[in-house]
């Protein structure tokens, strides 16, 4: 298949990260290779796709100006391996962020393979303040991460360029709660894939 790339350095880049057709008539594509994201070209444009041991993700990338040759990507969307997360513990993330206030709080939502459940873990954290936190993202063996969410304290959610070097990595969904001192708290939503950012429903919506 990789034949025609004649530098090794491109059959690194393609084998760590290939782009594949979607077949047309053909059986379908196996899944992707665990922790790793590839590219697919379907009919209407690119998508990525991706899984790990949590999430199963394949999402949009761009659209074709034209109709493509290859087959129908099929439904998209990012789903939760073992389930949607329990509401109890959305409802300590909020309750956590509001204590803290104005401060900024981190937590991680975890799958716990042992328990085989869902589990909110604090991380260590090395400073915290007002305007800023940092936490070590090195977890106990036993989870796997689903979410790394953190507060902004007082000011409204989004993700700023300290948020994108630290989400320079990994596969999860990231959030920020804003807002938290108020009765109307603010949220912002992205899905991370190896250091590339997509666009992400509401992250309450993954809980029941």
């Amino acid at each position: 298949m990789i034949n025609y790339l004649t530098d090794r350095r491109d059959q690194i880049v393609f084998e760590e990260t290939p782009t594949l057709m979607q077949p047309l008539h053909g059986e379908a594509l196996p899944k992707p290779e665990t922790g790793k994201h590839r590219f697919v070209i379907a009919s209407d444009g690119v998508y990525v796709e991706a899984v790990n041991q949590v999430l199963d993700v394949r999402l949009p990338v761009a659209k074709s100006g034209i109709k493509l040759p290859y087959g129908q990507i099929g439904a998209v969307g990012i789903c939760l391996v073992n389930g949607k997360i329990p509401k109890q513990i959305l409802q300590a993330v909020c309750e956590k962020t509001f204590l803290f206030a104005p401060k900024e709080w981190a937590g991680l939502v975890v799958w716990d393979k042992i328990r085989k459940e869902y589990a909110l873990y604090e991380p260590e954290v090395i400073s915290f303040s007002a305007g800023h936190i940092s936490y070590r993202n090195v977890l106990p063996d036993k989870y796997n991460l689903v979410m790394d969410l953190h507060s902004h304290g007082t000011v409204p959610a989004f993700f700023s360029k300290t948020d994108d070097k630290s989400d320079n990595g990994g596969f999860y969904i990231a959030g920020v709660v804003g807002n938290c001192d108020s009765g109307e708290p603010t949220f912002a939503t992205r899905i991370v894939v190896n250091g590339h950012f997509f666009e992400s429903p509401d992250f309450r919506k993954f809980f029941n």
